[in-house]
């Protein structure tokens, strides 16, 4: 991505990232030359002044980085960590915009990917890509990723915008102190029962639905079927994929 933005911008990787920007030569030149080694971060939180100092320029000079540095693309995280289960971490993240928008500079929308990678920064567990536009402060989403026996010591949140060579940031997510949910063994045993026809739900249409698809109730639907079917209850059903939960989901509404 880094190599593909330095293309589209017509820069090297190596260039101030505040390059990206209409500032007049004298500026960069200087910035470069005085104060290369300091985050954009540290720019936009200075002063006219100040910035004016720092690369031998006027307050003029210094007020339009100024300026520039406010409107760098610039996301803050913040992250909640909720277990759903043994092996399952759902990660909340939020996602907070810390930049001016400038419709010259940003356009209508400012796109970046945003993704979970692992302690060992080889694999992307779970990836997203996002839209800011000039009316969003700030925004939400959800990654859920497996946790194994042997589980990691971490995982790393980064963003990274879509355009801009060098704005991103990254989140350490720590499970040092993360208590995950023990598994759990009380399931409820399959009886051994006999498939129930199609004709026990005695209701003509809906037999004539399943008659097509199927001549029998399988193992989970007969063990399950007196509980969503005949009984008003509420009833939790946990099974594995494809093994007919969601045919006992429409018997209910029946």
């Amino acid at each position: 991505m880094s190599l593909s933005k330095a293309i589209e911008k017509k820069m090297w990787p190596f260039d101030h990232p505040m390059s990206q920007f209409n500032l007049s030569r004298d500026v960069l030149y200087n910035l470069q030359r005085f104060a290369d080694d300091i985050p954009v971060a540290d720019l936009a939180a200075s002063n006219a002044d100040d910035l004016g100092t720092l690369i031998h320029l006027n307050k003029m000079h210094g007020a339009a980085l100024l300026a520039a540095a406010k409107q760098f693309p610039t996301i803050g995280i913040r992250y909640v960590l909720h277990p759903l289960g043994h092996d399952l971490l759902e990660i909340g993240i939020d996602l907070d915009r810390e930049f001016e928008w400038s419709e010259k500079a940003h356009g209508s929308v400012e796109p970046f990917y945003v993704w979970v990678e692992d302690h060992e920064g080889v694999n992307i567990l779970q990836w997203a890509n996002v839209l800011f536009r000039p009316s969003t402060s700030s925004i939400h989403l959800d990654f859920i990723i497996p946790i194994r026996s042997d589980r990691p010591p971490s995982v790393t949140i980064r963003v990274t915008s879509d355009r801009w060579m060098d704005a991103g940031d990254s989140a350490f997510v720590s499970f040092e102190n993360l208590i995950m949910p023990h598994p759990s063994s009380a399931h409820t045993p399959l009886l051994d029962l006999p498939y129930l026809p199609i004709s026990t739900l005695r209701n003509a249409p809906l037999q004539a639905v399943y008659a097509s698809e199927f001549g029998a109730l399988n193992a989970i639907q007969t063990q399950s079927f007196w509980s969503t079917y005949q009984s008003q209850a509420n009833v939790l059903v946990c099974a594995p994929g494809a093994s007919g939960k969601s045919v006992l989901g429409e018997l209910a509404i029946w």
